[in-house]
This record gives structure tokens, C-alpha cells and sequence, in this order.
């Protein structure tokens, strides 16, 4: 079954494409529905992802707690995951600081191939840090 640890791991890739700048095309083998779930509802196509990443610097992404694992299918194996994640970020355009826990909702699927990814990526809610800058989507 899949662990929290493989999926800790999943967001640590997705991360690391997401602060490297790359075009959003680069994340998609990591999504059976490539686009993420902004918590405002907005429906976010990777690249669109990457563009309001784009506009940002030093970011940080550290997992807070343990998640909720919740098995929603053995064949094929799916889970649905809840958890936190302390995320920061400078805003380029003025040096702004972002500070915030992100919620996240995730359900990810074991590939016939083994490898792990999101059919569904929802950042569900952020809860800023007093004095934090704001995201603006």
C-alpha cells in the first residue's frame, strides 16, 4: 500500500519543479489529471501553476505533522491524503514575505508502472502567519 513516506516524497518532486522555474509541461508525468486545485476554486493548468510560481523566490515547502491516510481503493491502489504543509515565499515584485500553512487534499494512484500520481492535487486553504503577505491568484 502506499506510505506516507512515498507520499511525502511525491510532494518533495513535485516542489522541487515548481521552485526550479521549468514550464509547468515538465510536471505532468506526475498527474493523472495534471492541474492543481487553488483553495479559492480556481482550476490551475500546470503551467498556470508555474507562472504565479514564477513570480516568486525563496520558497519553502516543509511537511508539518503527520498525514491522513485514508485507503480508497487496493486495485488500483489510491488513497486519499490530508495534511499540512508550512509553505514561504518572497514576492519578487516587492520583497513581501509569505508565510503560511497550506491545508492539502490529495488523492494519488499507484500507476501499473508503480510510480505515484495525483489524480486530484487541492491546496484546500492557507492560514497566514500574522504580518504575512497574501497570495493573489
Amino acid at each position: 500500500m502506499i506510505t506516507e513516506n512515498e507520499i511525502k516524497n511525491l510532494g518533495h518532486d513535485f516542489w522541487k519543479i515548481v521552485k526550479s522555474g521549468v514550464h509547468g509541461s515538465k510536471a505532468e508525468y506526475l498527474f493523472v489529471n495534471p492541474g492543481v486545485l487553488a483553495p479559492n476554486g480556481l482550476w490551475l493548468k500546470l503551467e498556470a501553476h508555474q507562472e504565479l510560481h514564477r513570480s516568486l523566490c525563496d520558497e519553502v515547502h516543509e511537511w508539518v505533522g503527520d498525514l491522513s491516510i485514508k485507503v480508497l481503493s487496493e486495485n488500483p491502489e489510491r488513497v486519499q491524503v490530508n495534511g499540512i504543509v508550512h509553505w514561504e515565499a518572497t514576492i519578487k515584485e516587492n520583497g513581501n514575505r509569505i508565510v503560511s500553512e497550506v491545508g492539502e487534499q490529495w488523492i494519488i494512484e499507484r500507476g501499473i508502472d508503480r510510480k505515484l500520481r495525483w489524480t486530484n492535487y487541492w491546496s484546500d486553504s492557507f492560514t497566514y502567519a500574522k504580518g504575512s503577505a497574501e497570495l493573489v491568484l
